[in-house]
């Protein structure tokens, strides 16, 4: 089979090597479709991705492909992935990335994908547990909702703190492109951070106020803060993207402030049933990743993916790799 790896410089070579072997409890999947992430040291100061096939802190995030064989006791009565067989479609969730023709992952680390939903989308659908999770915890029905850095994570946030029941989104972020996709994605007020005033936009738009709720979508120190800063007394701050390895925070401030501080990261346990979750939303209409799939290119490209992502982040928000 072919797989892709980073040299030092981290550029993509394509080498070829041995179909992993499926164990007991696996399923092996011929990859169809990865999202990608960022090479470079990214602007906000966050560490580069590893060279590494990896799914965290790496190129190649979740991917979806199809069943290729099971392992032994895969199909046995009473385990939970007893209805997985060869032909299924499915997404793979914890996994090593997608930068492979095929993948050996645990069964129980693998949804069903729908057949109405497409191989790009449903690899995008494998980031929507941090999203569900942190909203569930900071239950923002009747909320006014600020989401700061309108990517995937922030445009997957706008969506679903729309279908949450949240009063209103506000959206900020420093490409207007971006900030068009949140507005076609649910956001009702819009601010572009690299020429206006974030915090007197939000205060204007919540009368002084401050929102009751923060999702900090960009990974950053700075935009920790400025999600921090234009909450009200009592508010909360979820942080669905943690790029940054810390932050400062004000403790007398925040003490003073009664401000909450919500993780959305979910337990490896919890994945699956959230990414199922995710995809039961897309299937009925109540959340599109259409809309974040903004390039695809097959994996003999993967260098010019790259390129796109790390040098145009107004133009690419989602890109995926295809496999045959």
């Amino acid at each position: 089979m072919q797989t892709l790896t980073l040299d030092a410089e981290g550029n993509p070579e394509v080498s070829s090597g041995p179909v992993p072997a499926c164990n007991d409890e696996d399923v092996l999947v011929k990859v169809r479709a990865c999202v990608l992430s960022r090479r470079s040291t990214s602007d906000n100061g966050a560490d580069p991705p590893s060279t590494a096939n990896g799914a965290h802190g790496t190129i190649s995030r979740s991917f979806t492909g199809v069943i290729e064989s099971t392992g032994r006791l895969v199909g046995s009565p009473g385990r939970r992935v007893d209805s997985l067989g060869q032909g299924d479609r499915v997404v793979a969730c914890h996994t090593d990335g997608g930068f492979s023709e095929y993948r050996s992952v645990p069964a129980n680390q693998v949804v069903k994908l729908p057949q109405d939903v497409s191989y790009e989308e449903g690899a995008i659908a494998g980031l929507m547990p941090t999203v569900l999770k942190g909203m569930e915890r900071a239950e923002v029905k009747g909320s006014t909702v600020f989401v700061c850095g309108v990517g995937t994570t922030g445009l997957l946030g706008t969506q679903v703190a729309s279908i949450s029941g949240a009063a209103a989104v506000i959206a900020s972020d420093l490409h207007a492109k971006r900030l068009q996709r949140a507005a076609d994605t649910g956001a009702d007020t819009l601010i572009n951070a690299s020429t206006e005033d974030v915090h007197r936009r939000v205060m204007d738009r919540t009368g002084g106020q401050g929102v009751d709720v923060s999702l900090e979508c960009a990974g950053s120190e700075a935009s920790f803060a400025q999600c921090a800063a234009v909450l009200r007394p009592g508010g909360k701050l979820v942080v669905l993207k943690a790029d940054s390895h810390s932050v400062s925070i004000d403790m007398r401030e925040w003490s003073s402030r009664s401000l909450q501080l919500i993780m959305g990261r979910e337990q490896p346990g919890e994945t699956p049933y959230l990414v199922d979750r995710g995809l039961k939303l897309v299937g009925i209409g109540a959340v599109r990743l259409r809309p974040l799939l903004t390039h695809v290119f097959p994996a003999h490209r993967a260098a010019e993916a790259l390129e796109l992502i790390d040098g145009h982040p107004d133009l690419a928000v989602e890109v995926a790799l295809i496999w045959g």
